[in-house]
């Protein structure tokens, strides 16, 4: 590890499509989430939490699409919104 690489850093892998195009290829997210076990976009649900309480309540219907290895349907669960259909591309998710 170079010296001002972090830990964090050298643990990260990135998967990146060869263009945007590949984004509508249910075979990249395939191959990107039997790399992935987990996939945090830039801020984490309790970032966001205020703001989608604000429009789910307990007894909403959720539909997440794309939802691929996101942790929004279980943090949503635990918080007791149980009506959730998540749905993706990916036919491994």
């Amino acid at each position: 590890m170079d010296e001002m690489e972090k830990p964090s850093d050298a643990k990260r892998t990135t998967v990146r499509p060869p263009s945007v195009l590949a984004y509508l290829d249910p075979n990249y997210w395939n191959e990107r989430f039997t790399s992935e076990d987990h996939y945090k976009w830039l801020k984490d649900y309790a970032h966001f939490r205020h703001l989608i309480h604000q429009h789910i309540k307990p007894d909403s219907s959720v539909l997440e699409l794309g939802c691929g290895n996101s942790q929004l349907s279980d943090e949503l669960y635990n918080e007791g919104i149980t009506n959730i259909t998540c749905i993706d591309l990916s036919s491994i998710m």
